[in-house]
C-alpha cells in the first residue's frame, strides 16, 4: 500500500509515556490491536537504540527521529467521530539516516542497525491491509529534525583533545550549552574550529608567518609613503598617486594589528567557543571594518596608477590631474562607504583566516563586487596600453635610420621585433608587475572563496568526532581520513594569504627606486652640512619612462 489510510477507532490512540522518544513525539500515539505501548518501549531499547545516543549530531537526531517515527504511528483526524488516519514513517526521513549514518556506522562495525528504505516499514505487517512502505513526504508522519528535549540523554565524561569541557553544561546540570553549534553533552570544539581538522599549531603557524609579511609589507609602504611626503616634489601630479597608494597599502598591512600575536583576540568571542561575529567580539568588527577599507583603497589607488599610465602613454592627457577629486572619491570616499555599510549591517566576522572580514554570506558584495568593478578595467586598460606600445614601437621600423644590409631581411625583422617588444617591455614593465600583482590577489582570493565556500557538506563531521573520540587516531590522523577534502586546502589557503599579504611588499619594490635612495642621501647631507634641506628644483619625477 502507498498511501495507506487506516481508519482506527479512539481506542487504539494512547498518550505517549515512554522515555526513549519524550523530545520528539508530542502527538497521542496508535498501536495495533493487542501490542501494548511497553512492548513497543522495550522493543526500541532492546535494538540497542541507546548506542546511538553517543553520536554525534546529525546521525544522532536523524536514526532517533527516525526510529520514533516507525515505532509510532500518528494517528490523524478524518472527521468521522473517533475515526482516523494513520500516518506512517516517511522515506525522507529514513534516507536521511542513511545520509547522515553510513559512514560512522561503518567505522564502528554497527551497519546492521542501517534502515533499508526499499523494504516495508518495520512490525507494519501487524496493522490492517498489511505491511506498508515508507511514505512519501506530505502524507507521513514527520517529526522535528531535532529532539525538543534539550537534556542530554548520556553526557560524555571525558572530552578527548581537542575538545574542551563545556563549563555552562557542567553548571546548569546538563540544561544548557555554551554553544549550541560547537558543544555538545558536555563538551565543545574550540575556536577557531577549523584548526582543530589539521595538524596541531599547523594553521596557527602558517598564519603567523603570513601576519609578519602583513606586518612587514605596512612597514615597507609606509617607508615609501614617507618618502613620497619628505622628498622634494613628491606631492604633485602623478607622483602624488603613488604617495596615496603606498598609504591605502600600509592600512590595508596595518589592520593585522588588533590580531597580531594572537588571532583569538578577534577570532572568538569571549568563551573561546564561539566564532567572532560583531555581535559578540568589538574588536573583529573593528579589524573588519579596517580590513575592508583597506582592502578597496588598496585596490583603488594602485588601480588609478595604472589608469593614468594608460592616459598618459596612450592619450598624452592629465584628466586625473584635473578631476583628483574623483580619484579621492574612489580611493578613499567609496572604501569607507563599504566598511560603514559592513559595521552597520552587522557584516563582520571570522571565517577561515587569522583575521576578521566581511562574513561568508556578504563577502561577496561587500569585498568581492568592488574589488572586480575597480580591478577588472584597470586590468584591461593596462593591456590596451601595452598593446598601444607596442603598435606605436613597431610602426617605427620604418623610419629607422640603423641599417639592416648586412642581415637578411627574415633575421633583420626578428631583431627589429624584439628590440621594441623589450623596449616596450622596459617602459612599462612595473606598471605590469602592478597590474599583475593587483589582478591575481583578487582572482586568487575570490577564487579561494569560491572553491572553499562551496564545501558545505557537514555530514563527515560526525565521523571525525567518532574517531577523535574512540581515539581511533590523533588529531591529524582523524583529520587526514575525515576532513580532508572537505575544508580549506592548506596550500591553497597560504598561497592565496601569503598573496595579499605581500601587496606592500611588492609596491615598495617596484616604486622605491635608485633615484628615491640618492635623494634621501642629499636630503640627509643637506640638514648635515647646511642645516636644513636643499631647495633644488627637481626635474620631473621619472614616473613614466621607467
Amino acid at each position: 500500500m502507498d498511501d495507506p489510510k487506516l481508519s482506527v477507532f479512539r481506542s487504539l490512540v494512547l498518550p505517549y509515556n515512554g522515555t526513549v522518544c519524550k523530545g520528539f513525539i508530542d502527538y497521542q500515539v496508535w498501536v495495533a490491536d493487542g501490542v501494548k505501548l511497553d512492548d513497543i518501549e522495550q522493543q526500541l531499547i532492546k535494538s540497542k537504540i541507546e548506542t546511538i545516543y553517543g553520536l554525534p549530531d546529525p546521525c544522532n537526531s536523524a536514526y532517533l527521529r527516525h526510529a520514533c517515527s516507525v515505532a509510532y504511528p500518528r494517528p490523524v483526524s478524518n472527521g468521522y467521530g473517533n475515526s482516523y488516519n494513520v500516518l506512517f514513517a516517511c522515506k525522507s526521513s529514513c534516507q536521511a539516516v542513511l545520509d547522515s549514518c553510513t559512514a560512522n556506522f561503518e567505522l564502528l562495525g554497527m551497519t546492521d542497525m542501517l534502515p533499508n528504505c526499499a523494504a516495508t516499514v518495520p512490525n507494519t505487517d501487524k496493522y490492517p491491509g498489511g505491511a506498508v512502505q515508507f511514505q512519501n513526504d506530505g502524507s507521513c508522519n514527520s517529526l522535528p529534525t531535532k529532539s525538543m528535549n534539550s537534556t542530554c540523554m548520556v553526557p560524555l565524561t571525558e572530552c578527548v583533545s581537542p575538545f574542551v569541557v563545556d563549563t555552562v553544561f557542567k553548571t546548569t546540570n546538563g540544561q544548557q550549552n555554551t554553544d549550541d553549534v560547537n558543544c555538545s553533552c558536555g563538551c565543545c570544539l574550540p575556536c577557531p574550529q577549523t584548526d582543530n581538522y589539521y595538524k596541531a599549531d599547523l594553521l596557527k603557524t602558517g598564519f603567523f608567518v603570513t601576519d609578519v609579511l602583513k606586518a612587514i609589507s605596512a612597514v615597507l609602504a609606509l617607508v615609501l609613503a614617507i618618502s613620497y611626503v619628505v622628498l622634494p616634489d613628491k606631492l604633485q601630479h602623478p607622483s602624488n598617486l603613488i604617495l596615496f597608494a603606498s598609504i591605502a597599502t600600509a592600512i590595508f598591512g596595518a589592520a593585522v594589528a588588533p590580531s597580531f600575536g594572537d588571532a583569538t583576540r578577534v577570532q572568538c568571542a569571549a568563551n573561546g567557543i564561539s566564532p567572532a561575529t560583531s555581535y559578540n567580539n568589538t574588536l573583529c568588527t573593528v579589524q573588519g571594518a579596517w580590513l575592508l577599507f583597506g582592502a578597496i583603497a588598496t585596490t583603488a589607488w594602485l588601480s588609478i596608477v595604472i589608469i593614468n599610465l594608460h592616459l598618459h602613454t596612450v592619450w598624452n592627457s592629465n584628466w586625473l590631474s584635473r578631476k583628483a577629486w574623483l580619484s579621492h572619491v574612489i580611493g578613499w570616499v567609496i572604501p569607507a562607504a563599504f566598511a560603514a555599510i559592513a559595521v552597520v549591517t552587522n557584516s563582520l566576522g571570522w571565517t577561515n583566516s587569522s583575521m576578521c572580514m566581511a562574513s561568508a554570506e556578504t563577502a561577496a558584495v561587500l569585498l568581492f563586487a568592488p574589488l572586480g568593478l575597480i580591478m577588472i578595467p584597470s586590468t584591461l586598460l593596462h593591456i590596451a596600453t601595452f598593446a598601444h606600445i607596442i603598435r606605436i614601437t613597431l610602426q617605427a621600423e620604418n623610419s629607422e635610420t640603423v641599417s639592416h644590409s648586412t642581415l637578411s631581411s627574415g633575421r633583420a625583422a626578428r631583431i627589429s621585433h624584439r628590440r621594441h617588444v623589450m623596449n616596450a617591455i622596459r617602459i612599462q614593465w612595473r606598471a605590469a608587475v602592478l597590474a599583475l600583482v593587483v589582478s591575481s590577489s583578487v582572482l586568487i582570493y575570490w577564487s579561494f572563496y569560491l572553491v572553499e565556500g562551496s564545501k558545505t557538506d557537514t555530514t563527515w563531521m560526525s565521523t571525525w568526532q567518532l574517531c577523535i573520540f574512540n581515539r581511533l587516531g590523533n588529531q591529524e590522523e582523524c583529520g587526514a581520513k575525515y576532513a580532508k577534502g572537505h575544508v580549506p586546502d592548506f596550500i591553497f589557503m597560504m598561497i592565496t594569504e601569503g598573496l595579499v599579504s605581500t601587496t606592500g611588499l611588492w609596491v615598495f619594490l617596484l616604486f622605491f627606486k635608485g633615484t628615491l635612495v640618492s635623494e634621501w642621501k642629499e636630503y640627509m647631507s643637506g640638514w648635515v652640512c647646511c642645516g636644513g634641506r636643499r631647495n633644488r628644483r627637481r626635474e620631473e619625477d621619472q614616473f613614466y619612462v621607467i
